[in-house]
């Protein structure tokens, strides 16, 4: 155990001490360098970055947690609207109902007349054809 507690010293004594090697970008205390970044001036800087800790992860998990809450809030909101309106439209189809059974009552009326319109046309047509025929036929035992 003390071999272990001995190792974690040294190496906490070793990062903690240690001082930037040459051409090593300098970051402030308790933050490290995570990359480079081009700035207006088209030069290169050290984007330096703080580690998370235990208050930062809190933080984001209440982030989360409140938008999780948010976008349940708002999906169950709009369930309510769709069944509210299914509700109101299944409502207005038996007050429409009447007027429907009616405009189609009238649409069919309507094409029956011009069916029978249109059926007398025909009679009338193939009356007329068959007169034709007779007649053709008469003239045709005349010739003979």
């Amino acid at each position: 155990m003390d071999l272990i507690k001995w190792s974690l010293n040294a190496t906490d004594t070793i990062f903690s001490t240690r001082s930037l090697g040459l051409g090593e970008p300098a970051c402030p205390a308790g933050t490290f360098a995570a990359g480079y970044t081009m700035d207006e001036w088209e030069r290169w800087r050290v984007m330096c970055l703080a580690t998370l800790s235990v208050e930062d992860i809190e933080d984001v998990y209440l982030f989360g947690t409140l938008i999780t809450g948010v976008l349940l809030i708002g999906l169950g909101i709009a369930l309510v609207y769709h069944e509210i309106r299914a509700i109101g439209t299944a409502v207005q189809a038996h007050l429409k109902l009447p007027n429907m059974i009616e405009a189609v009552g009238r649409a069919v009326s309507t094409q029956t007349v011009t069916l029978s319109r249109n059926m007398d046309n025909i009679l009338e047509q193939l009356s007329a054809l068959q007169r034709k025929i007779d007649h053709l036929k008469s003239i045709g035992d005349h010739t003979d």
